[in-house]
């Protein structure tokens, strides 16, 4: 008897949970581990990191249209099982070369993981399928966090063995989310278009370009994750453990919220909308971060409180109408492709997001924050009239092909 559609839609968050528990494990520790345990500079741990994540990029619209072809359940089996080998290979890692080998193939994968995960949860929630993205993105949040917490107790082990038990959990979480996949029926691929000019997604201009200008926008978290803990330490007068205020707040908000602030989100004309809403919000965020080095501890504190919390309330919008968007705008038969090149997009931003941040906020002064906050209001502005673009190719698309 074939899961129900309740019972296909918490398999696949309980994978997904898993796999996310572990990244959240895995993340505080991976330069530390090459850096503490391997015995490589940071400066070239760092740029590794940097020049494999970019490679890993590509990875993702190739095997998104594999999964498109032969069914994303297997394809996403296969790709965990591969990763958790290559995790498993950082075991071997002795020098530079070994180093960067491994960890291009583990970036390889988590390239194409948006792909599969994005193709699998678009045939799974349906018609419900952002709403059903959003409690993911939730449950992404708490398992993170929980991973995090895990690995610090190996940050403060600092042992070859607490780092090595720490690769074979990772390991362990791909398995075992590969196991929970097994455990969903064979995902049929949509049949794809058979007449007239097949364009795909990275011939999808004005899809590409909906990517790039989400790319922009998703810069919050990188000002969130690398420039707030800068900002806080050494150009405010808040206590150092502000910071982990910032992330606990933001962490609460997304678990308890995402979900609601989701609810109606549907079409790519929602999802536009919804973005460009998350623009002057963002914006408003940055600017209040940057105000509290302005005035003294407890207000600096409350500011950058404030500031979080709008900052996550903007990436909650940006979530919302990112997925509308991704699923939205492509066509059914190419989920898995579309969702490839849309995380391109959005990783491209998150790659020159440390570079463009460092630039404007810490170098550049108060012209630099104001520019920032510019950008983002105008990405935002800019989303609407590019998805209209890019439905209207959706639907004369699927007019001439009958799809």
């Amino acid at each position: 008897m074939p899961p129900s559609e309740h019972g296909l839609r918490r398999g696949l968050a309980a994978a997904l949970f898993v796999r996310y528990l572990g990244a959240g494990s895995w993340a505080p520790l991976q330069v530390l581990f090459f850096v503490r345990s391997v015995g490589l500079s940071t400066g070239n741990v760092v740029v590794g990191l940097t020049a494999a994540g970019l490679v890993g990029l590509m990875a993702g619209p190739v095997v998104g249209r594999i999964g498109d072809r032969l069914g994303p359940r297997e394809v996403g089996i296969a790709g965990l099982v591969a990763q958790a080998g290559a995790a498993a290979a950082l075991l071997t890692v002795d020098g530079m070369a070994g180093f960067l080998v491994v960890i291009t193939l583990i970036a390889l994968g988590r390239g194409a993981f948006p792909a599969i995960s994005g193709a699998l949860v678009a045939y799974v929630g349906g018609e419900d399928r952002v709403a059903y993205r959003a409690r993911i993105y939730s449950l992404q949040n708490l398992a993170m966090v929980t991973g995090s917490l895990l690995g610090g107790l190996v940050l403060q082990a600092d042992t070859r063995t607490a780092y090595v038990i720490a690769v074979l959990a990772d390991v362990v979480s791909y398995l075992a989310a590969a196991v929970l996949l097994v455990r969903l029926p064979h995902l049929p691929p949509v049949p794809r278009e058979h007449t007239g000019r097949q364009r795909y997604a990275l011939g999808d201009r004005p899809f590409l370009a909906v990517s790039l200008l989400a790319g922009v926008l998703v810069m919050f978290d990188v000002f969130m994750t690398v420039l707030m803990p800068v900002w806080i330490a050494e150009h405010t007068d808040a206590p150092r453990w502000t910071v982990s205020l910032v992330f606990a707040l933001s962490c609460t908000m997304v678990v308890l919220l995402q979900t609601r602030v989701a609810k109606g989100i549907e079409t790519p004309r929602d999802g536009a909308v919804t973005m460009r809403r998350s623009g002057p919000v963002i914006a408003a965020a940055m600017l209040t971060v940057f105000a509290a080095a302005h005035v003294p501890g407890q207000p600096a504190v409350a500011l950058i409180l404030v500031g979080t919390a709008a900052l996550t309330f903007g990436e909650m919008l940006f979530t919302a109408g990112e997925y509308a968007l991704s699923f939205g705008l492509a066509p059914e038969h190419a989920q898995g492709e579309y969702q490839g090149v849309f995380a391109v997009g959005v990783g491209i931003g998150g790659a020159v997001a440390p570079t463009v941040l460092n630039a404007l906020c810490l170098m550049a002064g108060p012209p630099g924050w104001i520019a920032l906050a510019g950008l983002m209001v105008g990405a935002g502005v800019a989303v609407p009239p590019v998805a209209r673009v890019a439905e209207r190719g959706r639907d004369l698309r699927a007019a001439k092909t009958g799809t």
